[in-house]
């Protein structure tokens, strides 16, 4: 690891454009085999407390001044998401190509996602509707971050929860496509930021169940899912590929990575696990950070779940927190959302604002 402890100007631009970069070589390989044999102890494991075998593989590693350049200052993680990914997964490229709505499908973090509890016809029955479910309601579904709320405030402004940047740190070779690796849709952090500014321009809500984001997916006879991006937004997404024949989803940019290595990724920018191809378990450790927010009186709460959760305005479980009259966290995530590179004061020079109407982000 003899490289500066700072994103270079070249990482900086692909950041910028792609909305991701990878850190070659971050991780001291002590701190890597320390995390993979805590792992290995419970391959289904998912560490949601403060285990420092876990927490050293970005609190000891350069990751954490590499962000804090390119960022700023941000709440330390207090906890991780564990992803390991078990091998042979062939059976699913074959459905996939079969059957293309199988396939992975990127996501935005923070939303609610899951089967609805209700049909369809119960929900129409009540005079609900597909578009507006939830609204009466704060159902919690149970996911890779803890329980993800409907709402993200009492007032129901808000239905996606945000923090600046995923962080994932690799702990085995995932440089041959199809070995599970974490994915995404490159460069269509902008589309989802403008599609934030347009809900937010519409008069909100913003997420699921505000303009052109159904809440819920129809799928068989009478049932429906939450948790899909809006066609509205995808629609947007720039048009890039990745070719390779052990690839069979090209919409999909898979991330490369060596044992040690790292990923950036920007919050807004969708992702994907993969089904992994390979014969070994695909190990992955996430750290999801948010830059600080000096009036915010629960940062660094244990409550919160930092590190791990995508709704850090409120409780891991799902709790509201009781912010002080003068502080508007939610207002201030959804600023965030609508400008995300507000949030990174390191890449100044790389990014300029941009009218609200646009929808890409300027680029030098």
């Amino acid at each position: 690891m003899s490289h500066a402890a700072a994103l270079s100007p070249d990482q900086k631009r692909t950041l910028v454009r792609d909305g991701f970069v990878v850190l070659k070589n971050v991780v001291p390989r002590e701190v890597v085999a320390r995390a993979k044999t805590l792992i290995k102890t419970d391959p289904t494991r998912i560490a949601h407390g403060d285990e420092p075998a876990i927490n050293d593989l970005f609190k000891a590693s350069m990751v954490a001044d590499v962000l804090e350049e390119a960022m700023g200052r941000y709440t330390p993680p207090i906890n991780a998401q564990v992803a390991v990914t078990m091998p042979k997964y062939a059976d699913a490229v074959t459905r996939n190509r079969a059957t293309p709505r199988t396939a992975p499908v990127a996501h935005v973090d923070g939303g609610w996602a899951g089967p609805c509890p209700e049909t369809r016809s119960e929900i129409e029955a009540a005079g609900g509707d597909l578009h507006t479910w939830g609204k009466d309601g704060d159902p919690r579904s149970l996911g890779p971050a803890g329980k993800a709320p409907l709402w993200q405030d009492r007032q129901r402004t808000v239905a996606i929860g945000s923090y600046t940047a995923l962080v994932g740190v690799c702990l085995n070779d995932q440089m041959t496509p199809g070995k599970g690796q974490f994915a995404v849709r490159r460069g269509a952090h902008e589309a989802v930021e403008a599609f934030f500014r347009h809900q937010r321009a519409a008069g909100g809500p913003i997420g699921g169940g505000g303009p052109d984001w159904p809440r819920l997916i129809p799928v068989g006879e009478d049932t429906a899912v939450a948790g899909m991006m809006p066609k509205a937004m995808v629609d947007r997404y720039p048009d890039t590929a990745f070719e390779h024949p052990d690839w069979p989803w090209p919409e999909l940019t898979p991330v490369l990575m060596g044992e040690g290595d790292a990923v950036i990724a920007l919050h807004s920018l969708p992702h994907t696990a993969t089904p992994n191809l390979s014969d070994e378990p695909r190990m992955n450790v996430y750290f999801r950070i948010r830059r600080l927010r000096d009036e915010n009186p629960f940062e660094g709460d244990p409550r919160v779940g930092w590190g791990v959760s995508d709704h850090p305005d409120r409780c891991m479980n799902g709790d509201f927190l009781d912010y002080p009259d003068d502080y508007d966290a939610v207002g201030m995530s959804v600023e965030k959302l609508c400008d995300h590179w507000s949030e990174w004061s390191g890449l100044k020079g790389f990014v300029r604002a941009t009218p609200e109407t646009s929808d890409t982000a300027a680029r030098v």
